[in-house]
Formats: structure tokens, C-alpha cells, sequence
């Protein structure tokens, strides 16, 4: 073949490509493209159309070899100098990017393309390494405010630059603005998709909007890039275990910690993931060493009373001391106020302050919503809610009508939001988290009102000098019985309790036993409230009733737990084809269980709350050991309300005895559970309505007192209706000076 036929066919072959690459036929367009380069090798036209098929195929990294020759092909060309200044952008090859366009203009480029490519790598560069220390310190160092403007200017000097944006996204997630500090994340990967920090702090906001799949996605993209990336491996750790993959939740944490044994995080996650598994000695080991190492973690600390209210080993006397010690240490770090600006007028409107992380889809808004309802509009109180959690839902909404002021407080440090307590003049401050997530204890340690109570979340002690008053009733806590176990004053109202059910609830099926001939066992609750002890009384029941089944509902995923349980079983001589595990489920699905037992079995040491009173509302008793411990009466204080006490035990011989002595009459099992939906009951409008005048009460006695320079005392309040509208003036309160 002769030098003009070889000619001929790679022209042929070059219009051919660039006729198939303009109709979109790519693959064939690149096969032709490389037929001529088996012709001529260095065949500029050739290199340049497989590199724009290359960077529009989104492999930049293949496209930069031919663009570079092509350019050394036809260095006259000045497409092949913007082709390659793009796709160098394009891979963040800034300073080679400029080197190239600084080589082109000493070449005599020039013209608007060749400005408009200067501008744009000008907005594309990255900013000096020194400057990115600076503000990354700022931000280290808590100097938010610094910190977000200097990443503003960042973003405006290099809007495609990945740092910018993820600082920016980092002071926006520290000052509670989640969806802004998502949108800035997803910047900072859209503009770095393989940077394992940018995928892990998406990751980390993803999951804190709840948006767990994403961010495992992005988690995981994050890991893949870098394995030994500790902070994804921590925030893995965290999505599994909120998604109930509880086992793999582990392993990550465990991969944390190897990588860094040291890793604050990682080991407060372990301790939180052994907590939810059911290893509660485990994880207050845990807890303690990070303790030892860092006393001010106070919400470690309060992660740390939780799970010992769990456990079975430690009595009521060593618990109490364990919460008045997480008092004490944080008296030494925070000075409590003596001294207030607001208007000592016994008959006043008072202004009451509400602080808590879960005033959003969670179970104390199931016991606060009813009670919002009759407390809003009273002409004696100003109702204030303070919200320490990010996300807003429907929930927030609905308490968000029932209050004065509605103040979102996430963002706010301790002293911050001392101020804004002291700056609205709230009278009393009522603490509804206790030691559970999204305390604001700390706050109540520094006192910013004259009173405070606490209420609802938690069931036990603060341990907070600080907080003067606990809100209960005689059902939860009998007089003279557990005065010793708080730091605060009990405060007996008539009721302390209403509870708004699911609205949709399935209806109550019909007893099983009735049609099985065997009753039927089941528990709602928690793996990390069944201890070994609760099985073995679970065990004794099952094996006293050898026909009786037991359906353990809410497990997590994955196999960890089930298997320790089944474990226990089999320990107790328990034939496995009598228990039946069922995964955690949509709500109405869970409650739909119900219709599948005929008595729910209660733990201890920490019973059931919102469990049993789902349970109650689907027409299934719980059988309950009544402890020695706030948390060990809850379950016994909700039938008590709902006139159940036959249901109550006093110890494990009468625990099965009770159990026993149910199965013998199953007609009676189904008058409780065709009456309970419909009887007198904590879900009844009459019940929220008694909450709530027995606190507008309770507050005003509290309020008399200090206005007359009275300590706090226990006391109970009357039933009855509330004080006269006449002799409380319904005019706001004087503001503090």
C-alpha cells in the first residue's frame, strides 16, 4: 500500500470518527480514532477527539495523555490549548493547569476564550496551604463566627474548591442550621467526590437529619477510599447502630479503635452500641475510661447513669450515689446562681420554661402533647419551649401552637442559653430529658431560673442540687418510700401522666388463648433491658406453664443479640420452638404484634413506659416485678392508673404465681382486653386535662413559696380544680430588669 493510500484511508477513517462522535455512536467513534493512530501515532486531530471522548465518559485521568499530545502535535491550535487547560481543571490539577495557560500566552494565545479560561481557572484554584491551616484552626479553637466567614471567603475567591464549602458546612452543623450545613457538604463532594473527609462529614450530617441510608452510602464511599479513616468508621458505627444493624455497629467501632485506640469518640460509640446490645457492665467500663480521661464529658456521664439503670447488679442505694457524684463534679466546674431579676408576686402569670431534645417524633411527646393541650391559653401561665435537637417534624409543629415562645437552642453553648432563660424571665425551668439524650443539665446546673423541676424524661434523679422539685404522682412513688433516692423534692400531683396513642392503632383482636388453648407471652422491650436475671424469671414462668409461648418482638438486626438470648434459653432448659424473635418493624406493624399475645412480660430493673402503654392501648396487660427504683415502678404506677394490680408482683415467686394464676381464667384476660381501649384511661382527654391542672397547681404553690422566702419542700397536691381565674392576673409578667 502505497504512502497516498495510507493517507487516504486515515482520512477516511478520521471523518468517519468524527461523523459517528457527532451522532453519539462513541465506542465506534473511539475505535476509529484509534485506527488512525495505528496509522500515525501522532496524529493530533486523532489524540484530541479521543480525549473529549474520554473526559465526557468521566475518565479525566485517560483523557490528559491524549490532549497533551495532541497539543504537542499542533501546538498552533488553540482548542487543544483550552481542551487541555479544561480537562487538567477538570482533575484538579490546578497549578499545572496554570502553568499550561502561562505557556500559551507566551505563545501569543489570547482572545475571550482565552480570557474566559483564565477567569474560570482563577475562581477554580486552591487557596495556599497556609491559609487552609488558618481557618481550619479558627474552627478548631471554636471560633465559629471567624471560622464561617472565613469560609465564605474562600467560596468566593475559589467557589470549586472542596474546603470552602466544607468548613462552611461545619460551622453551619455546629450552629444547628442542618440543612444548610447539608447543602454546603454536598458542595464539597460534588466538587470532590473522592475525598474520604468530604464523603465522611456528609456522612455525618446525613445521618444526624436522620437520613441513615444516604448516609451509610456516603460512609462507606468514604471508607472505601481510605480504610483507615477514623472519624467514618466512628459515624458508620453510629448510622448502623440507629438503623438496628447492631452487630455490624460493633465492628466498626472496634475498626475505630484499632486504628486509634485513643479515639474519643470511637469509644464513647462502643460504649453506646455494648449499652444497646444488652452488655451494660461491658459498656460502663467503657464509659468509665472515658470518664477517667475526660471528666467533662457530662453527656458520657449521663450515658453512663442510663445504663446503670439497666443494671440488675447495682442496688438503689449505689445508684442514687452515682447520680449525686454526677452532681457534685459538676458543681465544681459550674457556679449555680442565687440571684434573679424576676418579680417576686405570688398571683402573677408565671412564666414556665420547658427545655428538652425530644419535643419532635419521640415517645415524652406522646406524654407532653396531651398536656401542651390543656395548659396553653391558661391565663396564669406563659407556657416557654426551649428545643435542643436540629430536626423539626410534624410533632414540632403541633407544640409549637401550644406555647408563648418557642426558642430552637441546639446551637446555643451552656452560658448562651443561660442568658436566653434569664433574658425571657422564666419563673420555673422544667427539665423533660433527665440524664437521656439532648440534656441540657448542664444549664440547670448554672440555675437560670429561681425554680426548677424536672419531669417526664428520665426516671430518676437529676442529682442536681440545682433542681429543686421532681414532678410524680403516688402511683409511680409511694410516700415515704423513695424520698432517700433524689436529690430533688417529690412533687405528688393527682396524675403525672396522659399519653396520646398511635391514631391509626389496628383494632384489638380477640384473646389468643382463646383460640390457641395455651396463652400466648410476649415483650416489646429494649434488648439492652433483658439481662440474664430477666430470663431466668421468664424461664421460671415458661417452665411452670409448659405450654405457653413467648414472642420477642423489637430485635435489632443482625444476630448478636438474639443468639445471647437464645443462648440463655437454652441455658434454662427452654425448648427453642416455644420462642418466636421478631425483627423491629413500622409502628403499625409493631402494634399489629399485639393482637398475637395475650400478656406482655415486663423487665427489671428498668420496666416498661411508652412499651406498656402501647401494650395498654392494644388490650395486652403486662405482668410486672415492681422494683425498688423510679425506673423499677414505672410499668406498676401504669396499671395502677388503669386499675390493673392484679398484674403487679411483689417478687419472682409472685411473679409466676400471678402468671399462673392468670392462665386459669382467660375470660377474665379478655374483659381486661376488650375494656382497656375504651375505659378510663391515660389516653382519655380528661386525662391530659387533670396533668395539666394539677401542674398549674403545683407550679403556684412552688412559686408561693419562693416568692415568701420559703425553701423547696415535698409536698402533694389536692385534687380539685385550678386557682381562681380572679386571683391570678392574666397580664404578662414584669421582664426582669
Amino acid at each position: 500500500m502505497s504512502d497516498d493510500d495510507i493517507l487516504a484511508l486515515r482520512n477516511a477513517a478520521m471523518q468517519a470518527a468524527q461523523r459517528e462522535a457527532e451522532t453519539g455512536n462513541t465506542e465506534q467513534a473511539r475505535e476509529l480514532y484509534r485506527a488512525v493512530l495505528e496509522l500515525h501515532p501522532g496524529h493530533a486531530q486523532a489524540h484530541f477527539g479521543l480525549g473529549l471522548l474520554e473526559q465526557q465518559a468521566g475518565d479525566v485521568a485517560a483523557a490528559i495523555p491524549h490532549f497533551a499530545l495532541a497539543l504537542q502535535g499542533a501546538p498552533d491550535q488553540e482548542s487543544y490549548w483550552l481542551g487541555y487547560i479544561d480537562a487538567l481543571m477538570s482533575a484538579r490539577q490546578f497549578a499545572t493547569a496554570r502553568e499550561l495557560l502561562e505557556l500559551g500566552r507566551r505563545h501569543g494565545l489570547q482572545g475571550p476564550a482565552i480570557e474566559a479560561a483564565e477567569q474560570q481557572l482563577a475562581l477554580s484554584g486552591a487557596p495556599a496551604a497556609q491559609e487552609i491551616d488558618a481557618a481550619a484552626a479558627m474552627f478548631a479553637q471554636g471560633n465559629i463566627e471567624a471560622a464561617g466567614s472565613a469560609a465564605r471567603a474562600l467560596i468566593e475567591r475559589f467557589p470549586q474548591h472542596p474546603f470552602g464549602w466544607q468548613l462552611l458546612g461545619a460551622v453551619q452543623f455546629e450552629s444547628g442550621a442542618l440543612a444548610p450545613a447539608l447543602a454546603s457538604m454536598q458542595k464539597a463532594v460534588g466538587y470532590a467526590p473522592e475525598d474520604a473527609d468530604a464523603l465522611s462529614n456528609l456522612g455525618l450530617v446525613l445521618r444526624k437529619a436522620g437520613r441513615l441510608d444516604e448516609a451509610f452510602a456516603s460512609l462507606r464511599d468514604a471508607i472505601a477510599l481510605q480504610p483507615n479513616h477514623v472519624h467514618a468508621h466512628v459515624q458508620m458505627a453510629g448510622a448502623l447502630q440507629e438503623m438496628g444493624r447492631v452487630d455490624e455497629a460493633h465492628s466498626s467501632a472496634k475498626a475505630a479503635l484499632a486504628i486509634a485506640p485513643n479515639h474519643l469518640e470511637a469509644r464513647k460509640t462502643l460504649a453506646l452500641i455494648l449499652d444497646n446490645l444488652g452488655r451494660p457492665v461491658e459498656a460502663v467500663e467503657q464509659y468509665r475510661q472515658v470518664l477517667k480521661e475526660h471528666p467533662e464529658q457530662t453527656d458520657v456521664h449521663s450515658n453512663m447513669l442510663l445504663c446503670m439503670s439497666y443494671t440488675d447488679s447495682i442496688t438503689p442505694e449505689q445508684l442514687f450515689l452515682e447520680h449525686r457524684q454526677f452532681g457534685l463534679q459538676l458543681a465544681t466546674r459550674v457556679a449555680s446562681a442565687s440571684r434573679w431579676n424576676n418579680v417576686p408576686e405570688p398571683n402573677r402569670c408565671l412564666r414556665i420554661g420547658v427545655v428538652s431534645g425530644d419535643l419532635r417524633h419521640h415517645a415524652v411527646a406522646n406524654f407532653i402533647e396531651p398536656v401542651f393541650k390543656h395548659l396553653a391559653g391558661r391565663p396564669g401561665l406563659a407556657l416557654h419551649a426551649y428545643s435542643n435537637h436540629p430536626v423539626h417534624d410534624g410533632v414540632t409543629a403541633r407544640l409549637r401552637q401550644y406555647v408563648d415562645a418557642w426558642r430552637d437552642v441546639a446551637a446555643l453553648d451552656d452560658a448562651a442559653l443561660e442568658t436566653l432563660v434569664r433574658a425571657d424571665g422564666v419563673d420555673i425551668l422544667v427539665d423533660l430529658s433527665g440524664h437521656t439524650g439532648h440534656n441540657r443539665l448542664p444549664v440547670l446546673a448554672r440555675k437560670p431560673a429561681p425554680l426548677q423541676a424536672t419531669w417526664i424524661g428520665y426516671p430518676g434523679t437529676t442529682g442536681l442540687a440545682a433542681v429543686d422539685y421532681l414532678l410524680t404522682d403516688r402511683h409511680m412513688l409511694p410516700p415515704g418510700e423513695y424520698e432517700h433516692q433524689f436529690t430533688e423534692k417529690l412533687v405528688r400531683l393527682p396524675a403525672s401522666l396522659a399519653f396520646a396513642p398511635v391514631a391509626d392503632a389496628p383494632d384489638i383482636a380477640a384473646l389468643p388463648a382463646l383460640a390457641n388453648g395455651y396463652l400466648s407471652f410476649g415483650s416489646f422491650n429494649r434488648l439492652s433491658k433483658i439481662s440474664r436475671k430477666v430470663i431466668a424469671l421468664w424461664a421460671s414462668l415458661l417452665r411452670a406453664l409448659p405450654d405457653a409461648r413467648l414472642l420477642l418482638a423489637g430485635m435489632p438486626l443482625g444476630e448478636q443479640g438474639p443468639v445471647q438470648l437464645k443462648a440463655w434459653l437454652h441455658q434454662e432448659g427452654i425448648d427453642a420452638g416455644r420462642i418466636r424473635f421478631h425483627p423491629r418493624t413500622g409502628m403499625r406493624d409493631y402494634l399489629a404484634l399485639h393482637n398475637q399475645v395475650d400478656i406482655c412480660l415486663d423487665t427489671f430493673p428498668y420496666t416498661g413506659g411508652t412499651t406498656t402503654l402501647h401494650a395498654l392501648h392494644m388490650g395486652v396487660p403486662t405482668l410486672t416485678l415492681a422494683g425498688r427504683t423510679m425506673a423499677g415502678r414505672q410499668t406498676a404506677c401504669l396499671l395502677g392508673h388503669h386499675g390493673l394490680l392484679q398484674f403487679i408482683a411483689s417478687d419472682a415467686g409472685d411473679y409466676v404465681g400471678k402468671a399462673v394464676a392468670l392462665s386459669r381464667d382467660p375470660a377474665a384476660l379478655a374483659r381486661v382486653r376488650s375494656s382497656l381501649r375504651s375505659g378510663p384511661a391515660l389516653w382519655t382527654p380528661d386525662a391530659g386535662m387533670q396533668v395539666a391542672e394539677g401542674l398549674e397547681r403545683a407550679f403556684r404553690i412552688m412559686w408561693e413559696r419562693w416568692c415568701a422566702g420559703l425553701p423547696a419542700v415535698a409536698f402533694e397536691v389536692p385534687p380539685g380544680p385550678p386557682a381562681d381565674a380572679d386571683a391570678v392576673s392574666a397580664a404578662s409578667p414584669p421582664m426582669p430588669a
